[in-house]
């Protein structure tokens, strides 16, 4: 199974993320792909405010950006070809808040692969890896017979 490079990843997540409704809606964004690393981003909108005294953002905002990084991350795994993964399992254990007024990027990555379980960790962050504001990890089910990979195209070169 030939690897695909990282602009083909990107190709590919953003072509998913871009037709996920939630993902449109909260305006997340395909941040990089780096070898079998994802970030997506959230930018700042008052609308997800949880608390409007300190004008951070809710934990559940928090949550669902996780859940669809550490999901769309399957598709960069060089362990198995791209295919449709819901999510099977996901913990988030929430380590702070997130500055009011800045956007949250979350970076995530496969560890380990089984012919039908993906499973992923990751956190979510403002300013540094170094200083997440949520930690999370969960597993993912590959749909047998669900090939994605025919969306990237294969004359892209590794950027």
């Amino acid at each position: 199974m030939p690897l695909l490079s990282n602009a083909q990843k990107y190709d590919l997540v953003k072509i998913m993320n871009d037709h996920i409704p939630h993902a449109t809606l909260l305006g997340i964004q395909v941040e990089s792909v780096h070898e079998e690393e994802l970030t997506l981003k959230l930018p700042y909108q008052a609308a997800l405010v949880g608390d409007s005294k300190a004008g951070t953002l809710h934990g559940g905002a928090i949550t669902l950006l996780l859940d669809q990084t550490l999901g769309m991350a399957t598709v960069c795994s060089d362990a198995s070809k791209p295919a449709v993964t819901p999510t099977l399992d996901l913990r988030v254990d929430h380590l702070g808040v997130a500055p009011a007024g800045m956007s949250i990027f979350a970076s995530a990555r496969v560890y380990k692969a089984t012919r039908k379980i993906l499973f992923v960790e990751g956190v979510a962050y403002c300013e540094s890896k170094d200083s997440p504001i949520a930690r999370a990890t969960g597993s993912w089910v590959r749909v047998a017979d669900v090939d994605l990979s025919w969306l990237a195209p294969a004359d892209r070169k590794a950027v």
